[in-house]
């Protein structure tokens, strides 16, 4: 019987993680960290305390080492289900099942699809939702960045020093990203882009070949070898869902900003699942508050 279990290992879940295990209770993590949004980010410029940035695999890695420091044990399972137990909760796996006094819930969220023609058929075919896990695949490749905001900013400035061209075809009217990041843009040499963009299809036989859209009615194709899509994120929810937790309007966990409760007594949740800023920084503030509020919970 674990005291605390954590689902999800991103920077909610590790930093909820160290202070559990460091209030001397018995913790356990539940996820891989290579999996995590962060450690999928690239360079973060943005998070405190490393004036030269800091790779986001690097990051997980010490956030993980840290609360293993204090005597958290990880598992890289998937939890397939949640069930509450009245006096603790069991947590099923693919292979085993865990049970514990309290749950911090800390699934993060994932990449919003298109849903267009193509995109399930040509997934990891030349299309690919994690620009620092593929971008390497395009050197001296044109390529296609779908999406907006600050993911599609950093995907193009990223892709940019590999590929031969970069095209940005977006569904807004002009890409709205940190000052920053448009600074570095604007400087690019081979770098285009399309706005209000709709998306019709990705096509191709075997691989990614080109991308249908329309413009005001009129109908384009780009021909490129690799499309990333940064179309924003959706939360990770299935597992509360199915534990029966009040949700918001929106789509994320509901609980109490102050402490991270839940509407379940002993069930915490934090990151980017529960709303808010999805960064770093603020997952890792959520998650301090979530491992804190756990401690008070059991005494």
């Amino acid at each position: 019987m674990y005291d605390v279990v954590i689902v999800g290992a991103g920077p909610a879940g590790l930093t909820a993680a160290m202070y559990c295990a460091r209030g001397g209770k018995k913790t356990l993590v539940l996820g891989s960290i290579y999996g995590s949004q962060t450690a999928m980010g690239g360079l973060y410029e943005n998070y405190p305390g490393f004036p030269e940035g800091i790779n986001g695999i690097e990051l997980s890695e010490r956030m993980l080492a840290q609360a293993q420091r204090f005597g958290a044990e990880n598992q890289t399972e998937l939890v397939e289900k949640i069930v509450n137990l009245g006096d603790f909760f069991r947590l099923k796996t693919e292979n085993w099942q865990y049970e514990s006094k309290t749950i911090i819930l800390a699934m993060g969220a994932s990449h919003r699809q298109i849903g267009v023609p193509g995109e399930k058929e040509l997934t990891a075919r030349g299309i690919s939702y994690c620009v620092h896990c593929d971008g390497a695949l395009y050197r001296n490749k044109a390529v296609a960045v779908i999406g907006y905001g600050n993911g599609a900013a950093r995907a193009i400035l990223y892709l940019a020093n590999i590929a031969s061209r970069v095209h940005l075809i977006s569904p807004k009217e002009k890409l709205v990203a940190e000052p920053v990041y448009l600074e570095r843009i604007k400087s690019l040499t081979n770098y285009a882009a399309t706005f209000g963009a709709q998306i019709a299809e990705i096509r191709g036989e075997e691989f990614v070949e080109s991308v249908e859209f329309n413009v005001g009615g009129t109908p384009r194709s780009l021909k490129v070898e690799g499309v990333f899509v940064e179309m924003g994120m959706k939360p990770n929810v299935e597992l509360a869902e199915n534990l029966g937790l009040d949700m918001t309007s929106g789509g994320f966990v509901k609980i109490n900003r102050l402490n991270q409760e839940t509407s379940m007594p002993g069930v915490f949740a934090a990151g980017d699942m529960t709303g808010g800023r999805m960064q770093a920084a603020t997952a890792v503030g959520a998650g301090a508050s979530a491992g804190i509020s756990a401690l008070q919970y059991l005494g």
